[in-house]
């Protein structure tokens, strides 16, 4: 009988974890937990941080559209609003730049006047040698004190403004879809301008007519009507149009200070326009002995300043200074003529 080998003894051997293997089987949930906890600190870091950027662009964002439209009684509101912040400081410091663009340097000095004391760390803690003889001032104090020097200036020396209209002088009302603006002309300095100006003006022929033009850079504010292409015509005819007629520049010692009706001049300007005129809403004195200045601002200065302050179309070429939303003369009264 054949005889059978006894069975073989098979040995199974269990491998042995690494203690790494070991650690991380006992504690994957954790690391799982750790991992969870972890990205969700982070998201929410990210989430607060972006928060907090579109916070702060949020408080800002009334500042900038300010400045880019250039509307300083937008700019007065933020700063009392924001007084004693940063955004209230800025604000203070953009109404007074523009109040400078404008020729008002009593108006920027009250502006600059609520930087004293300022904690923002440019213009109230940045020290630069802006003072006399190189002495070092802060932004804020160097604004305070030069504006206000130029205010005070320019109280003690009214030669730099024109004499009165005379008390009889005839006005010129234009009711606008913003309000009343009232001149009063110059009949016996410019009076082959002033008598136009009320001809046409009885005639209704500003009627209909846009503030067509609004320009405001640093040393020249202005606001330009006076064209008949404006009622109907493309923008990129406005400006060529008038009665006709040209007029005969008056050479009479007038100067461009602010709040005066000035004549425009077509081309080179050898000749004034026959019916397009100006508003000076800041100092423009390069224009001086090149324009007729005809007549005052007397009523209604914070309606020119509102057309002024309107917002500009970006330049297309040749096109510029046009407004978006251009002011209407809706009709026009005279008054003692």
């Amino acid at each position: 009988m054949a005889k059978h080998k006894a069975p073989t003894q098979v040995t199974i051997l269990r491998e042995e974890k690494s203690l790494m293997q070991a650690w991380v089987d006992r504690y994957w949930k954790t690391f799982a937990a750790l991992a969870v906890a972890l990205t969700a600190v982070l998201l929410y870091r990210t989430w607060s941080a972006e928060q907090a950027r579109a916070q702060v662009g949020a408080e800002w964002a009334p500042l900038d559209a300010a400045v880019r439209e250039g509307d300083r009684e937008q700019l007065s509101a933020l700063r009392v609003a924001n007084a004693g912040t940063s955004l209230g400081d800025w604000a203070a410091f953009a109404e007074g730049q523009a109040a400078l663009a404008a020729g008002d340097s009593a108006k920027a000095a009250a502006a600059f006047s609520a930087l004293e004391g300022s904690q923002d760390p440019v213009l109230g803690k940045l020290a630069l040698p802006l003072g006399p003889d190189g002495a070092e001032q802060t932004i804020a104090q160097h604004l305070a004190g030069s504006s206000a020097a130029q205010a005070a200036w320019e109280a003690a020396n009214p030669i730099l403004d024109n004499p009165a209209t005379a008390p009889d002088a005839p006005k010129v009302i234009l009711e606008t879809d913003k309000g009343e603006i009232e001149l009063t002309l110059y009949t016996d300095k410019a009076p082959i301008h002033a008598q136009n100006y009320i001809k046409l003006a009885k005639e209704g022929f500003f009627d209909g007519t846009l503030f067509h033009r609004v320009v405001r850079t640093p040393g020249m504010w202005i606001v330009q009507g006076g064209d008949p292409n404006s009622k109907e015509g493309e923008p990129s005819t406005w400006g060529q149009g008038g009665p006709g007629y040209d007029q005969t520049p008056e050479q009479n010692g007038l100067i461009h200070a602010r709040g005066y009706l000035s004549a425009a001049a077509p081309g080179a300007g050898a000749r004034s326009s026959g019916s397009q005129f100006f508003l000076t809403l800041g100092s423009c004195h390069f224009l001086d002995t090149k324009h007729t200045v005809f007549g005052k601002i007397t009523g209604g200065m914070d309606i020119a300043e509102a057309i002024g302050n309107g917002e500009i179309r970006p330049a297309e070429g040749a096109l510029r200074d046009i407004p978006v939303e251009p002011i209407k003369i809706l009709r026009t009264r005279v008054e003692g003529a």
